[in-house]
């Protein structure tokens, strides 16, 4: 453990270049060999990248992720560019996920804080949902809600910090970002009175297969 003074920092990815490197697949291509473009490694690549930015510690991207490079790192092979003209929703998914990890609208604080807690674990469904917070309230707390089985998940119902209007502010199987992300269910929810794992309030939510919504109040 470390002595009282000393200052942790945790780094969080799902990428990097020792895992990349000398011969290894990157994640899309350890998903499905072969397949790095395909849908399920198209979703789950993506889903793990809503988790690293979205989980307290310092996010760590590597190069070439955010457009799904396939190839194993390199230093003398430059990468495949054209993969972020061939897939401009995947760029475009990172992008939305750092702007909301760097609080760009003033609307998700929450997640350049340190703060989390697990509200919900379904082993059972694979559903996991946490509230990241830095001093909590609208604009600052937020909710995630992981989807991480190959099914759709409709009204399940699940525990909100508080009342009111909770806006989706991402979602990862929206159809902006892949022209084959089809059955759009998820949406913005208004949380009651009726508690729910350990939270005043609880709202009726849906989500893809192997997706990631964030949620939060405010403008």
């Amino acid at each position: 453990m470390p002595a009282w003074n000393e200052r942790v920092i945790y780094v969080i990815y799902t990428e990097s270049h020792d895992e990349v490197a000398n011969g290894k697949a990157r994640l899309p291509e350890e998903i499905w060999p072969g397949k790095a473009l395909s849908w399920p490694s198209r979703k789950r690549s993506t889903l793990g990248a809503a988790i690293v930015l979205t989980a307290p510690g310092v996010p760590m991207l590597f190069q070439g992720q955010e457009f799904l490079e396939d190839r194993w790192f390199d230093d003398r092979d430059p990468l495949d560019w054209r993969r972020a003209e061939e897939l401009p929703g995947m760029v475009q998914l990172y992008r939305d996920l750092i702007h909301l990890r760097r609080n760009s609208s003033g609307t998700t604080r929450g997640l350049t804080g340190q703060y989390i807690e697990i509200t919900h674990l379904d082993q059972a469904a694979k559903l996991l949902a946490y509230h990241r917070w830095a001093q909590g309230g609208p604009g600052d707390s937020v909710m995630v809600i992981l989807n991480l089985a190959n099914r759709h998940v409709k009204d399940y119902r699940l525990g909100f910090p508080a009342e009111g209007l909770w806006k989706l502010r991402f979602d990862s199987h929206a159809a902006d970002y892949a022209d084959d992300y089809a059955d759009q269910v998820s949406a913005d929810v208004r949380a009651g009175v009726e508690s729910a794992q350990g939270l005043l309030a609880s709202a009726l939510v849906s989500i893809a297969p192997y997706s990631a919504l964030i949620y939060s109040q405010g403008a």
